[in-house]
């Protein structure tokens, strides 16, 4: 399993985010943070890792404030690995 976390400083660009990716059709939720992604506002905006270009310019694009990275999220049984990729 793969896919991406968005994380921001506050919970409003979080939000933002998330209505953002929406108004472009690119399913997401907002989730809780893992520890090993970042020490953020707590929430993040979790997506799949098919939408990360797309993700990426529109980032680029919509100049959110508070955007802090984008993680690559793997899970392959029980091991995950998370890494900033952006």
């Amino acid at each position: 399993m793969k896919y991406i976390l968005i994380s921001f400083n506050s919970r409003n660009s979080v939000l933002t985010f998330a209505k953002i990716l929406s108004n472009y059709s690119i399913p997401s939720r907002t989730v809780s943070t893992p520890r090993a992604v970042s020490v953020s506002c707590g929430l993040c905006v979790k997506t799949d890792y098919r939408f990360l270009k797309d993700v990426i310019n529109i980032l680029q694009q919509s100049k959110i404030s508070g955007f802090d990275g984008v993680f690559l999220y793997t899970r392959i049984n029980t091991s995950e690995r998370i890494e900033r990729i952006y």
